[in-house]
């Protein structure tokens, strides 16, 4: 069971400081400042185009603000690279499509991601040992692909190769986990189960969602970030986000 998360007493991991970004002439954000303390499942919701994917997009180093800085564990990690932001920092990232190797196994996906190997030709020549199919079994356990191991990838449903790849953002072990729409095209069931795995992780592990589907949303949040026109609009328990009227005229009567 994840351990009970105190958010007064745990310390920030990330914090935005007048993130703003500008894209020839389109200001996509403006001015963000928001923390994210350790053990915390914090998720972002908004309407199309509010700005949460360029967020996203700022804090992993695929995009470069205009303005701002990003921090975390107190350094400034504002203009470091895309690898160094995930290798030395650890902060992994699942974009909203699943992005997995279609010609080798489940758990040969899970093995490279845990030995840390990003391009094809290096994962060809790549073969796990004992400790490795261990730490495999126990991942495929979490994200409900056990039974599946010896599947091609290719062979999984949409929802599955969801799992899929969330199991590698976990394997890699970040100490931030970053879930860009995980239920997208997902069944409800699929979408069900995901929120309970990733229930699971919580207070384990600090992870940030941006999530369109409320009645995910409902189901696993705690505490919200609302944005609007690359604004943040208001943040808050998920009950008085659902309750603020600003939220309910821009996003939630369309989101249901």
């Amino acid at each position: 069971m994840a351990p009970t998360l105190n958010p007064e007493a745990a310390p920030v991991l990330l914090e935005t400081r007048g993130l703003s970004v500008n894209f020839n002439g389109f200001q996509a954000l403006s001015d963000i400042s928001l923390s994210i303390r350790q053990g915390e499942l914090r998720v972002i919701i908004g309407p199309n185009g509010a700005g949460k994917t360029t967020f996203m997009d700022l804090i992993t180093a695929k995009a470069r603000p205009s303005a701002g800085q990003v921090l975390f564990e107190g350094q400034d990690i504002t203009g470091k690279s895309a690898a160094e932001i995930a290798r030395r920092y650890k902060i992994g990232r699942k974009f909203q499509g699943p992005n997995v190797f279609d010609n080798m196994t489940v758990a040969e996906n899970i093995e490279l991601a845990i030995a840390g190997y990003e391009s094809l030709p290096q994962s060809l020549f790549f073969r796990a040992s004992a400790a490795f199919r261990h730490r495999v079994t126990e991942i495929l356990e979490q994200i409900e692909l056990a039974d599946y191991r010896d599947f091609m990838a290719t062979d999984l449903s949409h929802g599955q190769r969801q799992w899929l790849e969330i199991g590698m953002v976990f394997a890699q072990d970040p100490k931030l986990i970053i879930l860009d729409e995980p239920t997208s095209g997902m069944t409800a069931d699929e979408t069900k189960k995901t929120g309970e795995m990733i229930k699971k992780l919580k207070g384990e592990h600090t992870i940030l969602v941006v999530e369109h589907d409320m009645d995910f949303v409902r189901q696993v949040a705690d505490y919200v970030t609302v944005f609007n026109f690359g604004k943040l609009l208001v943040e808050g328990t998920l009950e008085a986000v659902q309750q603020n009227p600003e939220v309910q005229a821009v996003y939630l009567k369309e989101a249901d």
